[in-house]
């Protein structure tokens, strides 16, 4: 398989699950700001979304994986990178904190994390892991760590379908972690609601969050202007 190529940088993908628009999603409309220093990307796969952060103004990240195929190979696609000094792989699991801890505090955390809750399953246990949260990554236990690891008005941004962003913002509020922004993602026009992305802060009540809708294809199957100005610094 191709390198999936972007504008400053590529990324091997054949080890870890492939490169899609929810990962790109996620990368572009995460929010960065002066003071988001340091991030890290929870299931990092190829590593793309941390690479996108770091495009983006990131000054340092690190990327965990708990495959160690895809873990050395997004390490390379680190070390072919621009940032090869700024973004460090670590094989590890993200359910295990103690294993995570010595990270430190992050003022990003960023997943496309396994979302299919008690679904039928593929033979491919690797793409099960990818996939699939009831062994892999439990949304209570992503969550609790997630939010161990958040510094002081540090935020988690997330990647979900409807469902599972509905069960994350319930389970989030026994963190204290409440939506300051959602993306509501649609495929086509037309189209049910298909992908929410959930920017969550730890706040000691909820404030209304702000929200905006996002379509991804025009009709006749093009990209819409709205995602190809999300991502023109990104693709080709």
């Amino acid at each position: 398989m191709e390198p999936f190529r972007f504008k400053k940088f590529s990324v091997s993908h054949q080890a870890g699950f492939k490169v899609g628009t929810d990962a790109v999603l996620l990368g572009a409309l995460t929010p960065v700001t002066a003071t988001t220093q340091r991030a890290l990307d929870v299931g990092t796969g190829s590593g793309v979304i941390a690479l996108m952060l770091l495009q983006r103004g990131i000054s340092s990240a690190v990327g965990v994986e708990i495959d160690a195929e895809a873990a050395l190979e997004a390490a390379e696609n680190v070390r072919k990178s621009a940032w090869s000094e700024n973004l460090q792989i670590v094989c590890a699991d993200f359910c295990d904190l103690s294993a995570v801890t010595p990270l430190g505090l992050f003022d990003l955390i960023v997943s496309n994390p396994p979302f299919f809750s008690n679904a039928l399953k593929s033979p491919d246990n690797k793409r099960n892991t990818t996939r699939h949260n009831d062994n892999s990554l439990p949304p209570e236990r992503l969550l609790h760590n997630a939010a161990s690891l958040l510094a002081e008005n540090g935020c988690l941004s997330l990647i979900l379908p409807l469902p599972e962003a509905a069960l994350f913002r319930q389970k989030a509020t026994a963190h204290e972690l409440f939506p300051t922004e959602i993306y509501h993602i649609f495929s086509k026009p037309h189209k049910p609601e298909s992908r929410q992305i959930l920017v969550l802060k730890r706040q000691r009540l909820p404030q209304p969050p702000a929200e905006k809708t996002i379509c991804i294809y025009q009709d006749d199957g093009g990209y819409s202007a709205e995602y190809q100005k999300i991502t023109r610094e990104f693709y080709l």
